[in-house]
């Protein structure tokens, strides 16, 4: 009874060799490509305050980037996409454009001529650092910024990954 088990798992592990070694399954393997993105503002840069993971969904964090901005400093595009929103939420401007990937970068406080649908491509101005409401806590204490967030499928990351200022963790095997 055993010798036949043991047969018939051989005879199982052989049969699914194909499927488990075909180019389909090596793909799923495969490492998701990264996008590369560009600094939404032309240089110099001043980088305020950085990203916070937070330990939920509803835990303190923060959750993009801070860069020091002026009233009416152009915004540019990091990456090609789709404007998903631009209007007023609350008391504040806001801009947010689809990237391939399904990622979803989002700036503010941020006033733009450009509507849901249409296509911007990496470098190109989407708008301009506008004021808030007089009702609108600042962001940024001390100065006025832009925040720039980004996500992927609904998760929220640094956006200094795809920038290339900020390499993810690996883990690398110990050494004897």
């Amino acid at each position: 009874m055993k010798i036949a088990r043991r047969y018939l798992g051989c005879v199982a592990l052989v049969s699914c060799l194909p499927i488990l070694t075909s180019p389909a399954a090596q793909a799923v393997n495969a490492p998701l490509p990264m996008l590369s993105f560009a600094s939404p503002l032309e240089p110099p840069i001043k980088l305020i305050n950085q990203y916070r993971q937070p330990n939920s969904d509803y835990s303190a964090g923060h959750r993009g980037v801070d860069y020091l901005a002026k009233i009416g400093q152009k915004v540019l595009s990091p990456a090609d996409g789709q404007v998903w929103f631009s209007g007023k939420v609350v008391n504040r401007y806001l801009i947010s454009i689809s990237h391939a990937g399904n990622y979803l970068s989002e700036f503010e406080p941020l006033c733009s001529d450009l509507k849901k649908g249409e296509r911007v491509s990496k470098g190109q101005e989407i708008g301009r650092v506008c004021s808030a409401d007089a009702s609108y806590v600042p962001h940024c204490e001390t100065a006025t910024c832009l925040h720039f967030s980004l996500r992927n499928s609904g998760s929220y990351l640094s956006p200094l990954v795809l920038i290339g200022e900020l390499n993810p963790s690996r883990l690398l095997p110990l050494e004897n």
